[in-house]
């Protein structure tokens, strides 16, 4: 616990800019709220409100946490999040596949925001948020690509396609439309991250970031009376030209990073490693 702590705030000092329009901020992220002690879920919440930090994990991602929390803490998943201090506008979760109405409310109530996963989601096969049931709930409602772990693409229009999908394999044809989609992807997400003032919109005073997409006139033939409809419906579309804050990251579908091909180098002799290639 000390450990983590200590080297926590070393890192918060060191690279935390909680200024507007900032591009590094740090975030107290334990993977789950039971692979770590308790104290330590105490200790992150006090830090992230000392240094006006986020705070992120997982939670009602699998039917086993509400087992382990009963017998170990003898409440349910959120209500032991909530005991912890993490219940705050501070804090966004990951999945969120499993929790109850009142609990989706309460968790609504305190500002707290969720993140589907779509992609990992139907990799590890457990199961994936009911969105569309839980925005009218009051619950700020984002798109993750989660690790390379369960999804390697890392694509936010994937993520969105299925996030579409998905919805509508739950709750039939009519429930969710690609602009909920888009609007999860965008508002929803700059809001679970705090930033819904600066990022997920294209007005003034906001970050420059902006991402145009390619997508082949043959796949968008026909798409006359909803180009958001038809640009989740067709595909794949892949990011043309991608700005943040303004700097040209993605020019012509290629990164635009000179030392690209050295770190593909680098990642394939690691991945080799970890996969005992070599």
């Amino acid at each position: 616990h000390d450990t983590i702590m200590a080297d926590s705030e070393r890192l918060i000092g060191a690279y935390h800019d909680s200024a507007p329009g900032a591009m590094t901020r740090i975030a107290l992220a334990p993977c789950s709220p039971f692979s770590v002690s308790e104290q330590t879920m105490v200790s992150s919440a006090e830090l992230a409100e000392k240094h006006n930090a986020r705070l992120h994990s997982h939670l009602a991602e699998d039917h086993d946490e509400d087992s382990y929390c009963l017998e170990t803490y003898g409440c349910r998943p959120v209500e032991y999040f909530e005991r912890v201090g993490w219940a705050s506008q501070r804090s966004w979760v990951a999945h969120f596949i499993y929790p109850s109405d009142g609990e989706v409310a309460r968790l609504a109530a305190a500002g707290v925001g969720a993140t589907q996963c779509p992609s990992s989601n139907m990799m590890v096969g457990h199961g994936s948020m009911d969105a569309m049931k839980m925005r009218p709930l009051g619950l700020t409602v984002g798109l993750g690509c989660d690790g390379s772990a369960s999804t390697d693409s890392a694509s936010l229009w994937m993520e969105a396609r299925n996030a579409l999908l998905l919805g509508r394999l739950r709750n039939g044809p009519a429930s969710v439309r690609a602009r909920d989609a888009l609007d999860m992807a965008t508002r929803g997400s700059a809001a679970c991250l705090g930033w819904d003032d600066e990022i997920g919109h294209l007005r003034p005073g906001a970050c420059a970031d902006l991402v145009v997409w390619e997508t082949h006139p043959v796949a968008l033939a026909g798409v006359l009376t909803d180009p958001v409809e038809g640009w989740l419906r067709t595909g794949p579309a892949r990011a043309w030209h991608t700005f943040v804050a303004g700097r040209l990251l993605v020019e012509d579908g290629e990164p635009a990073a000179a030392a690209l091909s050295e770190v593909l180098r680098r990642h394939r002799a690691a991945a080799a490693r970890m996969q005992q290639l070599s």
